[in-house]
């Protein structure tokens, strides 16, 4: 027999399934109402602005001269004067070679000089009396004419002699082998003892070290993309700019700037590059021929350029994109065209307008339409002290005094 009527349990069975629907219904709606919140991210407006162009490149130093010392006459090196390796100036001496055969040769020059002075002052000795016996019909027309003819070659008789004494002295002159340049001296190619001459005639080689050179690979789209900007008038440059910037290992300034001082005309088939070369100072010896050195351009402008940072391009099946944000605070793919490397990041040249703001950081959690809490960063402008000239036509290249990057920076301050 039940203790609870059945009215009662109909009531609590009812009861515990309103309860059940209640609840369910409860959960539907606070799932309903559950939705993720916005991403935050940082954003950069899109701003037209002049900005500084060029990147760094791969260069490898030369000594701006390499002069190979060799033997200009025949003869035993009888000694080196130099250490191997060291600093020699100008005109200092390096090689001795046996100079007996070429005093002989000078002395033997001399001697046939005086003879020929001496015939020479016969020859006039004649001619003056001829002269005067002529007046009296004492000679002939003709040998007064053929002791003119002797003194003319008695003259030249005593120049071809002092020619050969000049070239005695030369030969002998050239016993003591001396550098024609100020440098750093190799190792010695012959040893004493050895007999040298025109046919093995390299001695050593000296390569200057102040100033140096560097050669620079830059690549053909930077050449065509600025040909491009000239004939749009968007590139300048800085008057009297043609510097380049050396970097060392570890990203360490060199602190001396170069200037550039030869561009090469066509692009190497090789290579795809166009060279130039820069004028390094480098008066304490920091750097070596044969050293790859990372360089740096400087003066190269873009105008009205929009910059976006290189974080916020990705790539996708269709090329270059970024994010945009949409009035509405949505993500929207926008297809780039990519310019050159700018100093703050890469140049937009197509898809991005001035005022769009661009996802900058966080855009690896974006999908296309996904909400957006944007916070706008400042944007970063690259200062330039010196008013930027436009380029019509093309870019001389011109040789100019190099000085120091400290003085520089100290200019723009």
């Amino acid at each position: 027999m039940s203790v609870f009527p059945s009215s009662f349990r109909s009531y609590f069975i009812f009861a515990t399934i309103l309860a059940a629907v209640t609840l369910s219904a409860c959960d539907k709606e606070g799932v309903v109402q559950m939705k993720n919140p916005p991403l935050e991210v940082n954003v950069v407006r899109a701003v037209e602005h002049s900005v500084p162009i060029g990147g760094q490149y791969p260069g490898r130093a030369v000594g701006s001269k390499e002069v190979q010392v060799r033997a200009r006459v025949e003869g035993i090196l009888l000694s080196r004067t130099y250490t191997e390796g060291q600093a020699v100036a100008v005109g200092q001496p390096l090689f001795e070679i046996d100079a007996a055969p070429f005093k002989v040769a000078l002395n033997r020059a001399k001697a046939q000089l005086a003879q020929a002075n001496a015939s020479l002052s016969a020859a006039k000795r004649r001619w003056q009396r001829a002269q005067e016996l002529i007046k009296t019909n004492a000679i002939s027309v003709r040998e007064r004419d053929d002791t003119e003819s002797d003194l003319d070659f008695a003259k030249a008789a005593v120049q071809l002699a002092e020619a050969e004494v000049q070239a005695a002295q030369i030969n002998l002159d050239y016993t003591h082998v001396k550098a024609p340049i100020s440098g750093i001296t190799s190792r010695e190619a012959v040893s004493e003892g050895s007999l040298v001459g025109p046919e093995n005639s390299l001695l050593t080689t000296i390569t200057q070290l102040d100033p140096l050179w560097v050669n620079v690979s830059i690549p053909d789209k930077l050449v065509l993309g600025v040909r491009r900007m000239i004939d749009r008038g968007e590139f300048a440059f800085e008057e009297g700019s043609r510097k380049v910037e050396i970097l060392l290992g570890q990203d360490e300034p060199y602190p001396y700037m170069g200037q550039v001082n030869f561009t090469e005309s066509a692009i190497d088939r090789r290579t795809g590059t166009v060279q130039l070369r820069a004028i390094i100072p480098n008066p304490d010896g920091i750097l070596l021929p044969g050293q790859f050195l990372r360089v740096q351009l400087h003066g190269l402008m873009s105008l009205n350029s929009i910059v976006v940072p290189a974080r916020a391009v990705l790539q996708g099946a269709q090329g270059s994109y970024v994010y945009k944000v949409t009035e509405d605070n949505r993500a929207e793919i926008a297809n780039v065209t990519l310019g050159m490397e700018a100093a703050n990041g890469v140049i937009i040249e197509e898809g991005v307008k001035p005022g769009d703001l661009i996802v900058v950081d966080g855009v690896a959690r974006i999908q296309p339409g996904a909400e957006l809490a944007p916070k706008e960063l400042p944007v970063e402008e690259s200062p330039s002290n010196v008013e930027p000239q436009l380029i019509s036509k093309s870019i001389d290249v011109e040789n100019s005094d190099t000085e120091k990057a400290s003085d520089i920076e100290g200019d723009g301050k």
